[in-house]
Parts: C-alpha cells; structure tokens; sequence
C-alpha cells in the first residue's frame, strides 16, 4: 500500500517532456556509428526519426560486455538509495527503479558479433553494436522495444568506446543518454578520496582477471584525474577474483588475503586505503575486511609492524554497479524520464545467439 502510494503521487505530480527528434550531422564520429546513423543500405542503420516522443515509458537498457555476470542489472534492479518523493539520497525502503521495464543484452555469439577474426574483443564496435541493439527496435524474434537509457557494462572506458556511445547517440536526437560502469564507480572512488588530505594512497580492485588486464580503471582514473586537475598517481593493485568469489565470503575474503599480500611483496610506498570490489560486499564482508586489515597492522615483525604502510587503519570500499545505477537514477529523475509505473519489474534478457 506505502508503495502505490507513493508511485501514486510520483506519477500525479510528474512533468514528462520530451519532443521528437532526427538525427543530426555531427563531425568525429566512430565509422559504424556514421553507417548506423546515415548509411540506409547498411544493416546497422537505425532510423532514430521514428525515436518514440515520451522515453519515459522505454525500458533502461543494460549491456555487459562480460557474460559471465549480470551483476549491472542485478544492482540496478534492486537499488534503494533514494527517497522516491524528494530524490534526496537516502532509503526509503522502496526500490528506486520499481515499475521500471529493462532490457539486458549480453553478446555471446562471435563473427559479426564483437569478436574480430582472431578471436579478440574490438571494445569499439562492441560498445557500438550493443548499444544498437537497445536502442533498436528489432531482435531475432520480431519487434521489440527501444532503450531510454544506455548502461554499458564491461570494461568500456572513454576511450574505449563509451564517447562513441555518447558521440553517437548526441547525434542521434533521440535524447537517450549512455551511462559507463567503470567511469562512474572511479567517479565515486575520487569523490570518496577526495576528503584525503594528501593523494598518498593506493586502490585495490577486486575484479576478474580480464578487468584487470585490460587495465580499463586505471585509464579511467587517469582520464578523470586529469579533468579535475590532480597530478598525482595511484598505484592500483588488482586482485582477480572467480566465479566462486561472488558467491561466498570466505573465497572473497581469501582474494583479500592475497590482495593485502601482493602490496606488500611488491614494495609499493603508500597504503591500500580504498577498494573497488566488482563482487557485491554487504555490511558483514565489509566488517570481516576491516577486521583482516586490523589484524595485519598488528602484526610485528621484528620489532616492527610492516603492515602498517601496506593497508590503511579504516578503508573505504567502492561498488562500481551501485555507482553506475545511482547516477542512472540521477539522469532519468533530472531528466524527467522515469516510467514511475505501479506495478513490478519487467526484464527481458536477449542474447545475439538463436533462440
């Protein structure tokens, strides 16, 4: 009942405005985003003359360019970080994106998918043709619906293909906008850091062995480090986790172990004060992380305690997905663009492979 009511008076007191668009020519575009653009012969052509008025009744759009997980749309799905009446940033007990519809798109075939002939991913055209998939209106069983809101997932990175999105989509017209994983979860990492009186620290990240190597939130963090005027650099020390690493806590806490370990072997000078954790972390992980990093500054070591300049005394932990879903949230609410339906979610899950 609290919950209908309060979508209730969302949607009474709700201003919805949009208008149609076309596209419009826009100079340095990536050339599959002009084909799809301009190129009526081309099987990526999207005609975004026809973009529905009101995209507030579209489902957000959701892509990860890593299969394996679908933990983007499980974190936004579930978010609960606002007040639904005010939009201010606290829970109100009320998932932020209820009555939302959603597509999850996860490319797993190859040849014309994202997959080159060797075998490699090319991020370019991958974060190109998933994206034109949400926003079209056709899949392998007919007709489908068209996206509102764009979030990438995977190791998409400003240069990698996320300002192709949004190149692509500002020249589309359709007033749909294209929201990074990794940018947003170093955004809430150098937000959070940000009250450090001095950059004299290093970032963990928990994350699979292929985030890691790509090396996409180091280069983001170099990309926004760069925006906000600050200098310095962060040693990153990654750690890979598994599969068994998303489901239980004491595979996470050993990835820990190893991370805090690593540090320490490699000789890096400022301690791990922040961790960015692909796998999601409730208030108990977190509690038994602070509790293993208490336990290693204890440690003595001939008369002396190593640990100490290897693993800060109180840690802030970051949850990329948490951060892309609330700046989601952000857009749609400023853009008067949430759906606010009273009724439940609605996901549809589409892969590239035949049904």
């Amino acid at each position: 009942m609290r919950r209908n009511l309060i979508l209730g008076l969302l949607i009474a007191t709700a201003a919805v405005a949009s208008c149609k668009r076309a596209p419009v020519q826009q100079v340095a575009l990536d050339p599959l985003a002009r084909e799809a653009l301009y190129d009526t012969t081309s099987s990526y052509y999207t005609d975004f003359s026809e973009y529905p008025k009101n995209i507030a009744d579209l489902p957000i759009g959701i892509f990860d360019l890593n299969p394996t997980y679908d933990r983007t749309l499980s974190r936004t799905v579930t978010l609960d970080c606002f007040d639904n009446i005010t939009g201010s940033e606290r829970s109100d007990r009320i998932n932020d994106f209820a009555g939302e519809h959603f597509i999850y798109y996860t490319a797993l075939g190859d040849a014309d998918s994202i997959y080159d002939a060797d075998g490699h991913m090319d991020i370019h055209d991958a974060a190109i043709k998933n994206t034109l998939f949400l926003v079209g209106d056709k899949c392998a069983q007919g007709n489908k619906e068209r996206a509102k809101i764009v979030i990438a997932g995977g190791d998409i990175t400003r240069a990698g293909g996320l300002n192709d999105i949004r190149a692509m989509l500002a020249a589309s017209g359709s007033g749909v906008k294209a929201i990074g994983v990794v940018e947003e979860g170093v955004k809430g990492l150098l937000d959070e850091l940000s009250q450090m009186p001095l950059l004299n620290y290093s970032v963990g990240l928990l994350a699979d062995s292929l985030t890691i190597a790509s090396g996409a939130y180091q280069q983001t963090m170099r990309d926004i480090m760069r925006e906000r005027g600050l200098k310095a650099t962060i040693p990153v020390v990654g750690q890979p986790l598994t599969a068994n690493d998303t489901l239980h806590g004491p595979s996470i806490a050993n990835a820990f172990v190893s991370m805090i370990e690593r540090h320490y072997r490699d000789g890096q000078p400022f301690p791990i004060c922040a961790v960015i954790s692909e796998t999601y972390l409730d208030g108990q992980q977190i509690d038994l992380f602070q509790e293993i990093a208490d336990n290693y500054r204890s440690k003595r070591i001939n008369g002396d305690y190593p640990y100490r300049s290897v693993i800060s005394d109180r840690l802030i932990f970051v949850d990329p997905y948490e951060c892309a879903a609330k700046e989601c949230y952000r857009v749609l609410r400023r853009d008067n663009n949430l759906a606010l339906r009273i009724e439940d979610n609605q996901v549809l899950h589409y892969t590239d492979l035949p049904m």
